[in-house]
Order: C-alpha cells, then structure tokens, then sequence
C-alpha cells in the first residue's frame, strides 16, 4: 500500500487502517485535489477500487439487518439474489405519474461537486466498482437495503460503463455509455429515481432524456 501512495503522490498524506470484519483497508485525508486522487490510483491498481466518501458512511452501524451485523462478504452475497427489478416496480407501482417528458431539465443540475467536498478516499480491498456498495453507505443510512445499490451498481456498470467516484448523500458515477434511446432511459430513470428518490429534478420521463446527454450521474436523496 505504501508503493501505491507514494506512487499515487500520496506518501504525506494522512492516512489510516480501517477495519472491517477482519478486512483492512487505506483511508486517506485530503486537503484537495480530490477526483485526480481518486483517477491516479484507479489508473495505478488492479487489486483496489477508490472511492470518494465522507468518513460517517463508513459506519457499519447502517448495514445492520435486523439489528444483527452485515460484513460486506454478506451484502454481496445477498446481492447476488435480490431483485432489483422487483424493487422497482413496487416503487413505480406508488407513482401517480412518471411525467410526460417534455417537462425539461438542466444539465449543470446532475454535478455531484455542487453536493459539497468529501473528507477522504477510501482505497476499498476489492477492485469491482458495483462491490463499494458493500463498504460505503450510500444517503446515509435511510433504510436501503445495501445489497440493492451493490445489484444496481454492477447492472448499470455492465450495461454502460458506470463506476462510482463519490459516495455519500450525494453518490456520483462516470458513465461510458449512455443509453442510447428512450426505452433504455426511462428503465434506467425508474432504477435511479427508486433508490434516491431526489435524483430527477424534473419529472422521471424528462430524467430519462437527461441521461441520454450526460457521461455522469448524481444520485441524491436526504433525510
């Protein structure tokens, strides 16, 4: 780890251990320059996913099921069965309406830097962008099922290229492949809106044209 950071010009950093569940992992204070930390030791390491996050996702405390512990070893376990597409029909199900899609939108609206500066990257011990999920808590414990964001994650990276950069709150992704038409749009709007259910702005269907144009997405949902 130590030839990672000074090779990611990391080395003075401030840096700590973080355990979980018996697996140990780097978690690095800065003081700026944060998504070019992240992209050096993307780019640098094949055995470690970097993500951007605030240290109070970190708690363990919001993967708890049934009051019991969860280890990020279960929440990817129970991500490989859960359905996610059953999740969102039930959420589409509540939806008086999904919009007409001529609503409008605004590009500069989905910039997850707008959302505030991190406090640290997290150089998590398994290198799949969708298993972050298992570590970091997305929107602050608000009663998510982890293992929905970790299927969801590994989905949108499959279909388009998609890898979390930010975490939190507000949970940002670069996006290598757009959807290409509106079926795929609106599926993947419906999919966004149901795990952070500020995510839009606008109405769903006007979301889904957004996310033909954008290279990256912004995530959100509050207390």
């Amino acid at each position: 780890m130590d030839e990672l950071l000074r090779a990611a010009g990391l080395a003075d950093a401030s840096t700590r251990w973080h355990e979980v569940d018996g697996e140990r992992f780097v978690v690095v204070r800065l003081d700026g320059g944060f998504e070019q930390a992240r992209q050096r030791i993307r780019a640098l390491s094949t055995a470690h996913y970097p993500v951007l996050t605030d240290t109070t996702h970190l708690d363990r405390d919001f993967f708890r099921v049934d009051g019991h512990p969860s280890t990020p070893a279960d929440v990817l376990r129970r991500a490989e069965t859960v359905d996610l597409d059953a999740h969102v029909a039930q959420w589409r199900a509540r939806q008086e309406s999904l919009g007409t899609g001529d609503e409008g939108y605004f590009l500069d609206g989905y910039d997850v830097t707008t959302f505030g500066t991190p406090e640290c990257l997290a150089i998590l011990p398994r290198p799949e962008p969708w298993a972050a999920f298992a570590y970091v808590d997305a929107y602050g414990g608000l009663g998510l099922p982890p293992e929905l964001m970790v299927a969801a994650a590994r989905r949108w990276h499959e279909r388009h290229g998609a890898e979390p950069t930010v975490i939190g709150l507000a949970t940002g992704f670069t996006v290598d492949r757009p959807p290409m038409n509106l079926v795929d749009a609106e599926r993947l709007a419906a999919e966004h809106v149901s795990l952070a259910g500020m995510t839009a702005r606008t109405a769903v269907r006007a979301y889904a044209r957004a996310l033909t144009e954008l290279d990256h997405w912004t995530l959100y949902e509050r207390p």
